[in-house]
């Protein structure tokens, strides 16, 4: 299972695979990670804010990533 990654991070790793992080929708403290009508949704108290082990393994099940994207350095 992935560690807790803080947001900024996940963004960057994700950028490579296309997938982007709107900040404007979900709601007041969340936003979406978004791919071609995928959406994945998060709480985002902003760029700071740790992505938990939970929501990590959705996003890499949600978009069919590599099962260690989060582990590498």
């Amino acid at each position: 299972m992935p560690k807790a990654l803080e947001l900024r991070k996940v963004i960057e790793l994700l950028k490579n695979y296309g997938i982007e992080f709107d900040s404007k929708s979900g709601g007041r403290h969340s936003g979406k990670f978004i791919k071609m009508g995928k959406s994945f949704p998060v709480k985002a108290h902003g760029m700071k804010t740790t992505i938990l082990p939970y929501a990590l393994k959705g996003l890499i099940k949600k978009f069919e990533l590599p099962s260690d994207i989060f582990d590498r350095k």
